[in-house]
């Protein structure tokens, strides 16, 4: 009889060594799969190299070395992705703990691939903006393009650069054991990239518009003005001499040059003042017309007074003084001029045009080689080859402000503004450093001048500050030696200098106080579209100096967020002068606080105490420091 039991089910058990088995086979095809990727540290640190290499190559002009060494990098790159794209990538990607810093490799490595492609981009582009082959620029014209291929260029670099930087923002450093190399890895990437993508963005913008510009969309007409920064203006040089330059599809065309003594632009008259502006007060010259420290207010005025006299419609207008202009013959080689002034290069241009008035035989001469000189500007400017380091020159002469555009289509304001030509003052809303000076007795003896602005501020725990500013102005002139008693004004030869200080102080600042070679001049203060400034007067005989003062509380020198920190912040802005303007700032903290790091050009001079000086304001900077609670002073 069968039985009523049922049969039991057998349990069917994994051997340990069959466990074992799978996991070493795992281990193994693990371990397989690693060993591209084990490299990838290799290969990235080998394509940073090659692409420093470039750098260094291309700096020097040795474009040839630049080629191998992107061409390296990208072998390396490519060698970088290939690993941790791959499936090796992938399955690591995946196991706990390990799978985090693969990813954030995986993140490393597309930005390297990112940077070698801005890198490729620019190279191939190089030949064609620099060097003595370079087509961009060629007899008077715009290579339109060359230009287009730019532009191009230019978009591509900053699309690469922006999705560097997105992928470093994406490596996290808290993985553990290899996060913190990690993290350095990323830090010392997003160093050198966000500075190359922040120049691309700010370029970008100009570039798109440079065939508008240059006259590839309808043509142009723009007036070149001269600036002679012996007799200053608050917008910089007073504009001596003046041409109208024609452009269309790239091609530059260039009318006669004009000295603005000329009888039909010396002349008195009125004209529609730019709305806002303090400077322009009944009838003016175009000689007179550019008072207002920014070059959108200025070179407005001065573009209507010009077509007030001449009834020529005009585009835009492109300032430029003799330091620029000395600068540009530094790269493309000097010019022959008249006897008796002979050659003018880089070193003599600017004594030779506008530091030895005693030396022209007249006047009527002194205007010829003006007349002469201010079409150089554009000419070697658009002669064949050099390019990138032209516009090197442009861009650095803007900073110290002996060059600036204004155009009056919003559209190309707006992108020369974004790059830092339109020679406007700071919109800070914090502490901010900006003298200028207008010459009042009609000399050129803003040459010699020496000036230096000393500024100390005792920040309060709120963010607000005390300010003691000391200007002195030095008249370093050589002694007079005409036949006749110096003038003390009304001519080029005389040797006294006249002038009224502009300081234009920070966002609410109120004077309590302000001194002009030792005279009282009261704590009234002007507004120039929401920026106060005081003027000032000072008359120095040769050899002297002088000095005013002012002393003022600033609402929010600093930025206060209630945490113990104190961070301070400043911009300067200087004026285009033959010898740059000196500057000195000095920054005490509250009591109990102490600075931590400091930006360059700064230094710790004591408890709470940091200090900023330079000996040649020639760019527009902006710092930011911060002092914090010490621990022994913290409640």
């Amino acid at each position: 009889m069968p039985s009523s039991r049922r049969p039991s089910k057998r349990r069917r058990l994994v051997r340990p060594s069959t466990v074992i088995g799978v996991l070493v086979l795992l281990g193994v095809g693990l371990v397989l799969l690693a060993i591209p990727f084990l490299k990838a540290p290799g290969h990235a640190q080998g394509a940073k190299t090659d692409l420093e290499a470039a750098r260094t190559s291309l700096a020097a002009g040795d474009v040839a070395s630049a080629e191998a060494s992107v061409q390296s990098a990208r072998r390396h790159a490519d060698q970088v992705q290939d690993a941790m794209q791959g499936l090796g990538g992938d399955v690591w990607s995946l196991v706990p703990v390990v799978g985090e810093p693969v990813d954030d490799v995986r993140h490393l490595g597309n930005a390297l691939n990112h940077l070698t492609t801005a890198a490729e981009v620019a190279l191939a582009t190089w030949p064609s903006v620099s060097g003595k082959d370079a087509t961009l620029f060629g007899k008077g014209s715009v290579d339109m393009e060359t230009l287009d291929g730019l532009v191009s260029a230019v978009d591509q670099v900053s699309v690469n650069l922006d999705a560097a930087q997105l992928e470093l923002g994406e490596v996290r450093d808290s993985s553990l054991g290899v996060g913190t190399r990690l993290g350095e890895a990323r830090d010392e990437a997003t160093a050198v990239v966000n500075p190359l993508a922040s120049d691309a963005r700010r370029a970008k913008p100009l570039t798109q518009v440079l065939p508008e510009l240059f006259g590839g969309e309808g043509d142009r007409t723009y007036l070149l003005a001269l600036l002679n920064p012996s007799e200053q203006r608050f917008s910089g040089g007073a504009p001596l001499t003046v041409v109208p330059m024609d452009v269309k599809g790239g091609s530059l065309s260039m009318g006669d040059a004009i000295d603005t003594s000329d009888p039909r632009l010396f002349k008195v008259g009125r004209w529609t003042k730019v709305e806002g502006n303090p400077f322009h007060n009944g009838k003016l010259r175009i000689s007179t017309a550019t008072f207002a420290p920014d070059w959108s207010v200025s070179g407005e005025e001065l573009l209507r007074g010009w077509e007030r006299r001449t009834d020529q419609p005009v585009d835009g207008l492109v300032v430029v003084d003799v330091v620029a202009l000395a600068d540009m013959l530094r790269i493309t080689g000097p010019i022959e001029a008249p006897a008796p002034y002979g050659t003018l290069d880089a070193g003599n241009f600017a004594q030779k045009l506008i530091g030895d008035y005693d030396t022209y035989p007249d006047n009527a001469a002194r205007k010829d080689l003006n007349r002469a000189i201010v079409p150089v500007f554009a000419e070697r400017l658009l002669a064949p080859g050099d390019a990138i380091d032209k516009i090197d020159s442009l861009r650095t002469s803007a900073q110290g402000r002996h060059f600036a555009l204004w155009m009056r289509d919003p559209d190309l304001q707006s992108a020369v503004a974004q790059i830092g030509l339109a020679g406007q003052l700071s919109d800070t809303a914090n502490d901010y450093v900006a003298v200028f000076n207008q010459n009042t007795n009609a000399s050129k003896a803003d040459y010699w001048q020496k000036r230096s602005v000393a500024s100390d501020v005792r920040l309060a725990e709120d963010g607000s500050a005390k300010v003691r500013m000391t200007i002195s102005v030095h008249n370093d002139s050589p002694p007079y030696v005409q036949g006749f008693p110096d003038p003390r004004g009304g001519t080029y030869v005389t040797k006294w200098n006249g002038m009224t200080l502009g300081v234009f102080l920070p966002d609410g600042a109120e004077l309590t106080a302000a001194t002009a070679a030792g005279r009282s001049q009261g704590t009234r203060s002007f507004d120039y579209y929401g920026r106060p400034y005081k003027l000032l007067r000072l008359v120095l005989p040769p050899g002297e100096t002088r000095e005013a003062v002012l002393e003022y509380d600033v609402p929010a020198a600093a930025v206060a967020p209630g945490d113990g920190t104190l961070t301070y912040r400043l911009a300067a802005t200087p004026q285009g002068m033959v010898v740059p303007q000196a500057l000195d700032v000095t920054v005490h903290w509250p009591k109990g606080y102490d600075v931590g790091e400091l930006p360059q050009g700064w230094t710790r001079t004591g408890a709470g105490v940091a200090a900023y000086s330079d000996p040649g304001l020639v760019t527009q900077p902006t710092f930011s420091v911060t002092g914090s609670v010490a621990p022994a002073a913290a409640p």
